[in-house]
């Protein structure tokens, strides 16, 4: 979307502007500033804030979230338009990557969660929004829900838009019940668990392991030394064997 679709979209307001030290006419486009505003990730009261220190005038808050407004819709729009032209682009035996990040680590607000092919390419997404005080959302159940909900929220768009034949297997960290989402939706699809979060689960085991009460009691200093060494045997092992098996795959 271009600073024009927001012409079009919206009535034309010019601000004219004196700016201190040049004595320069300048035109401050409202739907630009807005346009701009949230392309660089700030707030109304940030870009206004700049703006206003250096001797430039800024359109009122009322037009700014008018105009905001407009431009996420057609955001919104042009963005589902381009998941479901991707989603319509696989292929039967298609193997998708899953994961969902939270906005915090506890009591998130917000958690998105996306599918996407082979390619890298988002091929099914969805966001859920916890409904606050003054925040509209679509949710208002324990955050500790919100990401199989996204889930499987974005996997019905998926189902809906390709049908049940074209996932084939499903990637996933095993962080959620991701598996039995998966099956509800595409149920003859292979799972497959991803290399990374494998590696990072050898260590989480082997603290585990070693952190009973009767391992510590029970291990000397040189028998600490050699299962040292053995966990570093065991560790590249399992990473070989990892990398050989995810090559061939």
């Amino acid at each position: 979307m271009t600073s024009q679709e927001v012409h079009d979209a919206t009535s034309s307001e010019i601000i004219r502007v004196q700016y201190e030290g040049f004595g320069d006419l300048i035109k401050l486009d409202g739907k630009s500033f807005t346009f701009a505003t949230l392309i660089c990730g700030k707030t109304y009261q940030e870009a206004s804030n700049l703006l206003r220190e250096a001797g430039i005038d800024v359109p009122s808050s009322q037009y700014f979230y008018r105009i905001q407004k407009v431009i996420l819709e057609k955001a919104q729009e042009l963005a589902e338009k381009s998941v479901k032209n991707h989603a319509l682009q696989l292929e039967p035996g298609t193997v998708i990557t899953i994961d969902a990040h939270f906005s915090h680590v506890r009591n998130a607000d917000e958690c998105e969660f996306v599918a996407m092919g082979p390619k890298g390419d988002i091929v099914a997404k969805f966001v859920i929004v916890r409904s606050r005080k003054g925040k509209a959302g679509n949710y208002t159940d324990a955050s500790c829900q919100m990401e199989s909900v996204a889930a499987d929220q974005a996997l019905q768009i998926l189902e809906d838009t390709v049908g049940k034949g074209i996932v084939d297997g499903f990637c996933h960290d095993r962080d959620n019940k991701f598996r039995n989402i998966v099956h509800k939706h595409f149920p003859d699809a292979v799972e497959y668990q991803d290399g990374f979060h494998c590696k990072k689960k050898f260590e989480l085991c082997w603290k585990r392991l070693t952190s009973n009460e009767y391992a510590k009691s029970d291990m000397s200093i040189v028998d600490s030394k050699i299962f040292h060494g053995i966990k570093n045997r065991l560790k590249i092992f399992f990473n070989t064997l990892l990398d050989k098996h995810i090559s061939k795959e």
